[in-house]
């Protein structure tokens, strides 16, 4: 399974992925990506209906570089 890489082109801001692409981004396991979007650990899904849930992949991406920023901040 691969992730999209619509890094900087247009459907960057759509590009939505499945918990198991965001479990293979994170390197976590399915059950860990809904632990962490409960807890608020990572944005919350995107509900298209009642059974189909998905993340966009810039509000991760957005999110992944805040935390490294924060990360490098603490380590001054």
């Amino acid at each position: 399974m691969s992730i999209p890489s619509h890094r900087d082109g247009p459907l960057a801001e759509v590009t939505l992925l499945t918990v198991r692409q965001v479990a293979e981004l994170l390197g976590v396991h399915a059950r860990s990506v809904w632990r962490l979007a409960q807890t608020g650990d990572i944005p919350a899904p995107i509900r298209l209906s009642e059974r189909v849930v998905r993340w966009r992949l810039s509000d991760l991406r957005d999110h992944l570089e805040r935390k490294v920023a924060g990360a490098k901040g603490m380590g001054r």
